[in-house]
């Protein structure tokens, strides 16, 4: 069984920041497009690579 590598993520505020997206689009991208996330401290981060994935992808 592969194991994936640690990644630092990003959070909603950083992806809305970065983007300039409103944080319910985000989550709304990240449930429709199955982004992977994990909790830490009460804090969600999402997997770099799921959200540029999307958002580069509808920015064109």
């Amino acid at each position: 069984m592969e194991r994936e590598v640690p990644v630092a993520g990003l959070t909603a505020d950083d992806i809305a920041t970065i983007w300039r997206i409103p944080k319910g689009t985000i989550y709304r991208y990240a449930h429709k497009h199955g982004w992977r996330r994990y909790t830490d401290s009460g804090r969600t981060y999402y997997h770099p690579n799921d959200v540029t994935t999307v958002l580069d992808d509808l920015a064109q």
